[in-house]
């Protein structure tokens, strides 16, 4: 009696979790973007909510929330129900925050992962007059400046912020950080030469770089291979420096107390919206590649991704005020 129990209990529980994925989203959903509208995150955000809203018939909405170092949006997210439908789209700060600010929340807590939505290679890129075309020339220059030299970000604690950091420790440099609100004027401070180099997402310097003006180099990217938009650069591995690694990438999240069975029924969504073609070529054209990860391999991507930050702001003493 007590194993015919246990089998009727099994089989319940599973019909639950289907009947849950045949019927959830029964009205609209909402993500959240703590950032400004038209940025890479939230172009990527209405156009997987796009798909998912003609694959549910719910409509999505997308909830710009910028300011804070994305603790708004975040904050956003804690106050709407724990209910599954509201998500939040944040990049890699997300996990870089705890290790630089005093947070409202607790991040470990507070938060569960649903997917990695996508992920973007960072590319080294210095300003024309560096007198370097290859990452061992770029080292051997960045030393002779003794500190002279610097080099832009997208913002405070911002991954191209910290995955710099990393190069100054792994090259044994010495380069001052100068950040600028956002990619694109992070990327015009190199093509004026207001600064000799940044940590650039592809999809924003590829098409300085392919202009023909001349104003910039590409050094190295991250990542294990060459960039398709970018087949000439060679990677960091290929120039001598295989453990370095630093990238962009966008995950969702929701509430921690959201039932794993719409945890999973939202990963579903958002890796079936990732594989359609329209997704796809809007990834390629901004450099990202499509994440589609369980909740379970996202969580410990991010784990990992915090641990590497969190070394190398504790090694920089890396403090923001």
């Amino acid at each position: 009696m007590k194993k015919l129990l246990i089998a009727v209990g099994l089989v319940m529980g599973c019909a639950t979790t289907t009947a849950i994925a045949e019927t959830f989203p029964e009205r609209p959903l909402t993500i959240i973007v703590p950032y400004a509208a038209g940025g890479s995150s939230d172009t990527v955000a209405r156009a997987a909510g796009k798909h998912i809203a003609e694959a549910t018939g719910q409509s999505v909405v997308v909830e710009n929330r910028p300011g804070g170092a994305t603790v708004i949006g975040a904050q956003a997210l804690l106050s709407k129900p724990a209910d599954g439908y509201t998500t939040m789209l944040v990049a890699a700060s997300f996990v870089i925050n705890p290790h630089l600010l005093k947070l409202p929340y607790d991040p470990d807590t507070s938060f569960r992962p649903v997917a990695l939505v996508a992920s973007n290679p960072h590319v080294l890129v210095v300003n024309s007059s560096v007198p370097a075309n290859s990452l061992s020339e770029f080292v051997e220059w960045a030393k002779s400046k003794n500190g002279g030299a610097d080099f832009s970000s997208f913002g405070n604690g911002s991954s191209g912020h910290i995955g710099f950091e990393m190069l100054n420790q792994m090259a044994d440099i010495n380069m001052l950080h100068v950040p600028y609100k956002g990619a694109a004027p992070a990327t015009m401070a190199v093509l004026s030469g207001e600064v000799d180099a940044t940590l650039a997402d592809i999809g924003v310097v590829a098409p300085h770089l392919k202009s023909g003006e001349g104003k910039i180099k590409a050094i190295a990217i991250t990542g294990d291979k060459r960039a398709a938009t970018l087949p000439d650069v060679p990677t960091f591995k290929e120039s001598g420096m295989p453990e370095y690694n630093s990238r962009t990438w966008l995950g969702l999240w929701t509430r921690a107390e959201v039932p794993d069975d719409k945890v999973r029924r939202l990963n579903q969504l958002f890796n079936d919206a990732l594989k359609s073609e329209e997704m796809q070529a809007l990834l390629a054209q901004q450099g990202f590649e499509a994440g589609s990860t369980t909740p379970e391999a996202f969580a410990e991507f991010a784990k990992e991704e915090s641990k590497r930050y969190k070394a190398a702001i504790e090694k920089a003493n890396i403090r923001i005020e």
